[in-house]
Parts: C-alpha cells; sequence; structure tokens
C-alpha cells in the first residue's frame, strides 16, 4: 500500500519543483507546465524516472544558482544573450511572403465567349 502511494505523490512532488524551478528560470506558464509534465509522466509509467528525476534535480539546481547570482551578472547575461540572438536572427534569411489565400489564375477554356460582331 505505500509503495503505490509513493509511486504516486513522489512524480507529483518532483513535478511541481519542475514547474516552479522552471517558472522561476523562463517566466512563462507554458513552458515550466511543459517541462513538469517530464518528470510527471515518466513517474508514474516507471520508465526513464531516474533520468527525468535527474533534468528535474538539474533545473532545480540551475534556479537555486540563478537565484543568488548578482544583479550585474544577471544583467550581462541577458544582455549577451538578447545579443546572441539578434545575431542569429540577423544570420537567418528572411520567411518568403506568403500570401494567405493562393489565387487561381483564370483558365481561358473556362471564359465564355465573346460574340463576334
Amino acid at each position: 500500500m505505500e509503495s503505490s502511494i509513493i509511486r504516486i505523490v513522489k512524480p507529483i512532488a518532483v513535478a511541481i519543483i519542475t514547474f516552479v524551478s522552471c517558472y522561476y528560470l523562463t517566466t512563462s506558464f507554458f513552458v515550466a507546465g511543459v517541462i513538469s509534465l517530464v518528470p510527471l509522466l515518466l513517474g508514474w509509467l516507471g520508465i526513464f524516472a531516474g533520468f527525468s528525476y535527474t533534468i528535474a534535480a538539474l533545473i532545480f539546481i540551475a534556479a537555486v544558482v540563478w537565484s543568488v547570482t548578482p544583479g550585474e551578472m544577471k544583467r550581462f547575461v541577458r544582455q549577451n544573450a538578447d545579443m546572441l540572438s539578434n545575431e542569429l536572427a540577423g544570420k537567418m534569411p528572411p520567411a518568403p511572403p506568403r500570401d494567405p489565400v493562393p489565387q487561381e489564375k483564370p483558365r481561358d477554356d473556362l471564359q465564355p465567349e465573346k460574340p463576334k460582331e
């Protein structure tokens, strides 16, 4: 009985820790929710549970390290990350313009014949 309770509660606890840690790092509910589903589902299924708990632990450690990082270092990292993303976005070729509704060219054989004078 106790082992079945542990099999249900442990993945939930790890998923909650992962969600809070990931939300602190990314400030996105969607990203935190999706990432926290990994240890939850893998823990419940019993496959790769150790791997998923390791990833959850790494995310938690990263959140703890980021929380004790000085403000100047955070600004420096954020500034360099923004510069890198802008540089990478500049190297990407622009997306071709898309027509939302493709227009068909009129076919000549479907046009009514003009009366001859």
